[in-house]
């Protein structure tokens, strides 16, 4: 997260603008994961898949923002509560977990980023 006394543009912003542009104190992050499938998924193996990530993500209070298909699942993965963050234990933790799974031919995550302010790639 920013320092607000490190950064003499946010030290100049008011708290009230800093909030509604979660930046400084109420800056979020988020981390970006792209999975792709051995083999496309019938719709009851990626409906079981699907529920079984879902359960996992939010166990660590996440939340899921994305698309998927039979032989994908992209998009990012940010607190289910406002103005807190995904650590760096989370993504780890998410990473192995979808890497133990059978169905699962590859997985990526992107570092910890600004999930407002950002339009980096996995």
């Amino acid at each position: 997260m920013t320092d607000t006394n490190q950064d003499p543009r946010l030290s100049r912003m008011k708290r009230r603008l800093r909030k509604k542009q979660y930046l400084g104190e109420f800056q979020e992050l988020a981390f970006e994961i792209k999975v792709s499938f051995k083999n496309e998924l019938s719709e009851d193996d990626l409906d079981t898949f699907l529920g079984d990530f879902i359960d996992y993500v939010e166990e660590r209070t996440l939340d899921y923002i994305g698309g998927f298909d039979n032989a994908w699942v992209e998009g990012t993965i940010m607190a289910n509560k406002r103005y807190t963050s995904p650590t760096a234990e989370d993504r780890t933790a998410l990473l192995d977990w979808l890497k133990a799974r059978a169905e699962v031919g590859e997985a990526n995550a992107s570092e910890l980023h600004d999930a407002w302010h950002h339009d980096g790639e996995v």
